[in-house]
């Protein structure tokens, strides 16, 4: 019998440049840059180049209503810059 894993953690694409081969993509914190990079390469069959993150911390928001003041925080993350190794090219045959 053949186990197979999921992934338990989840990636968001917030921006894709076709024709520079990178993409902007939202992790969770935990996620380190082999993890990305592996992730895209098995699930994806994508060859990654170059992965280089960031930790942006949640905003702090607040809420005001008639009798108090109620303040909060927005989930922290991570955003993962990824370079992919072919660069793609957008052709306007008709």
């Amino acid at each position: 019998m053949v186990q197979v894993y999921f992934p338990n953690m989840f990636m968001r694409l917030i921006n894709y440049n076709a024709m520079q081969g990178r993409a902007l993509l939202r992790v969770p914190p935990r996620m380190t840059k082999t993890e990305v990079k592996e992730y895209l390469k098995k699930i994806y069959n994508v060859p990654v180049t170059r992965v280089m993150t960031e930790n942006v911390l949640g905003k702090w928001k607040r809420l005001y209503g008639r009798r108090k003041l109620v303040t909060f925080k927005r989930r922290n993350y991570k955003n993962a810059y990824v370079k992919f190794e072919s660069q793609r090219t957008v052709s306007s045959e008709k």
